[in-house]
């Protein structure tokens, strides 16, 4: 599990160092097409905006490869994502299906880098309400998530998640409702 996560953070950091550019004004995350990211490589060549979006392709493919070992992590994980504002975490723990509908929801990670969520408000907590097994594969989790604003509590969520195992490895199949409470 630690592995993953390790994982999952160094490829989010690389992805965000390789598509921040820094401004006079400061930093945006953000780069026009044809600019440079950084001024010079460890060549001595600018790297591109087509580079980068080729490097974070690259970052995607070897997600593609790695997978949650148990339920509980992908549990885990896919909170992160909500967590930390990230969809690679969410990507990293989909199943096949759900990863194509990530791309066709959220873009190419290489165009749209899958960063989720504002910065209000933020998950505060989250708690599982439910794990009941469907069958010798599959799993309904039903998640709630509560959210804080600086105004104080914000209305609470919930997620019900259809966890699978599919040979070696766990992923979310789908996500059947999402309600909101208070």
């Amino acid at each position: 599990m630690k592995k993953v996560q390790d994982l999952i953070l160094f490829i989010s950091i690389i992805a965000l160092v390789m598509t921040t550019s820094i401004n006079k004004g400061g930093v945006s995350a953000s780069i026009p097409p044809g600019e440079n990211i950084v001024d010079k490589s460890i060549g001595n060549e600018p790297v591109t905006h087509q580079q980068s979006k080729a490097q974070v392709a690259f970052f995607q493919q070897v997600l593609d490869e790695f997978a949650a070992s148990s339920l509980e992590q992908v549990v885990e994980l896919w909170v992160k994502g909500d967590a930390m504002r990230n969809g690679v975490y969410k990507y990293a723990v989909a199943c096949d299906e759900l990863k194509k509908k990530i791309i066709n929801k959220w873009g190419k990670a290489e165009e749209s880098y899958w960063i989720i969520g504002g910065s209000s408000p933020w998950l505060d907590k989250y708690e599982v309400l439910e794990k009941k097994k469907i069958d010798k594969n599959n799993y309904e989790v039903k998640i709630k998530y509560y959210w804080e604003t600086s105004a104080g509590p914000s209305d609470s969520t919930e997620e019900l998640l259809i966890i699978s195992k599919v040979k070696d490895k766990w992923c979310v199949k789908e996500i059947r409702k999402a309600s909101r409470q208070t």
